[in-house]
Order: structure tokens, then sequence, then C-alpha cells
């Protein structure tokens, strides 16, 4: 029978073994994209923000060896789906095609309701306070990235009611926000978090846009850490349990 003394030690170089050997392991490339308030660059390469901050604290607290890489969402998708490196993507939502390549954590935070950002005096939408009503009127085109997510309920109703839309690939907020001041489309969806701030950092004036909240619009989204299958499942347990420890 093992003495207190002998089960301290044990137990001791059993914590020191298991440190070194996660050390050991190559580090998890987390990907992100500039986006305030969501992930931001900061000092000594780390980063923060509503999704970065929580995903970084518990990695640390999980000792998961991890590298922040910054990588445009559209590439993400595409590098995390091919799966031939250890690497997740940070603020993902989650739906069906991509739980069929990914791994999900827990939720890492929960959005406010999505509303939707339109050209100030566009009058297309006088008499529409429902997004059900707005995709049944044809003459109002919808801005969307390709490959990009807007959560359940905007997903499934974007491919049941097929609304006039115009699809851009990998378009930046500068970007988007000019395609609706030009005319090109009418409105695109964003979190309430980050409107505001997308349209100053992008270099307009918030008296330029509406931000127009819709009566049916649901609870604001989860947002994950999604991980290629080359992040084995015991890790993303790992980092769950250290994500409830933080909260």
């Amino acid at each position: 029978m093992m003495l207190r003394s002998e089960i301290f030690v044990f137990s001791m170089l059993l914590a020191v073994i298991t440190y070194h050997a996660a050390q050991a392991q190559p580090p998890i490339q987390v990907y992100y994209n500039e986006r305030i308030p969501y992930a931001t660059s900061a000092e000594k390469g780390s980063v923060q923000g509503l999704t970065a901050s929580p995903v970084a604290s518990a990695l640390q607290v999980a000792n998961i060896p991890f590298e922040w890489k910054r990588m445009p969402f559209k590439r993400q998708l595409i590098t995390i789906k091919a799966n031939k490196k250890k690497a997740c993507g940070i603020g993902w939502f989650k739906n069906a095609e991509r739980e069929g390549f990914a791994r999900f954590s827990d939720p890492i935070y929960q959005d406010r309701p999505t509303i939707i950002i339109l050209r100030k005096g566009n009058n297309v939408f006088d008499g529409h306070q429902t997004v059900k009503s707005l995709f049944k009127d044809n003459s109002i085109k919808l801005l969307v990235k390709d490959g990009f997510s807007y959560g359940k309920y905007l997903d499934e109703l974007i491919e049941k009611d097929q609304p006039s839309k115009v699809v851009v690939v990998g378009s930046s907020n500068l970007e988007m926000l000019q395609i609706i001041l030009s005319g090109r489309a009418d409105y695109f969806f964003a979190a309430q978090e980050e409107a505001e701030q997308m349209i100053t950092s992008a270099g307009f004036n918030t008296s330029q846009f509406d931000l127009l909240s819709l009566g049916d619009m649901p609870a604001g989204n989860d947002r994950f850490l999604a991980c290629s299958k080359q992040v084995p499942a015991e890790i993303i347990e790992q980092f769950n349990k250290a994500l409830r420890e933080t909260k």
C-alpha cells in the first residue's frame, strides 16, 4: 500500500509529465479575422475581444498549446475543411454542413439579436417589419457573403424563401458598406455588437446608414470554437471544461 507521501509525489510527477507532454505537442493554430469587437490584435501577439478572450483564457487554463494566426474567414473554412492540420477558428456559427467536417466546442459567446444595415433614406423598407416580409419582396436585394452563415434561423429562411440577393466573395466590411451606399444591394445582416463600429472603422459616418431591428428576429446566435478533425475530441472536452471554469 502506498503511503500518503508517496501518493503525493506520484501525483506531482504525473502532473508534471502531463504538462510537459502537452507542451511537447505542436501548437494548435487558432484562426481569427480582425473584427471589432469580436477579435482584435493586441500587444505581444495576443488577440482580444468578445470571442477571442474567452478562447484564449480556456486554452491557457487547459494547458493546450496554441498560436494565433490571422486569416480571412473564407480561407479558414477551406483550411479546416481540408483537415490537414490541427487548426481551429473562433466565433463560428454552427450548422449541419459545418458539423460534417468540424468539431465544435460549447458556445463561447451569444450575440444579441441580429439587425440589418441599410442606406439612410432607402424607403423600400417602408411597411416591412419582419424578415419574412422582406424576403417576399423581390424588389429588395439582400447582400450576402458566399459561404457565410447568418445563424440557423436566417440560413434556413434564406434557403426556404430564396429572397432576391447579391452574393459577394470575401468582401470586407468596407466593401459591403460601399455596395449598400451604391444601391447595388439594399441591406445586409449584422450583429448589434459590431454594427456602429463596423461603419466608423470603415471610414463612414453612422448618419449615412440606418440600423433596423425586425420583429421576428430570434435571440442572438451562439458562437463557437470550430476545429478540424485533426484536433482530437478529447482536446475539445478539455477546452470545454476550462471554458466552464473561466466563465
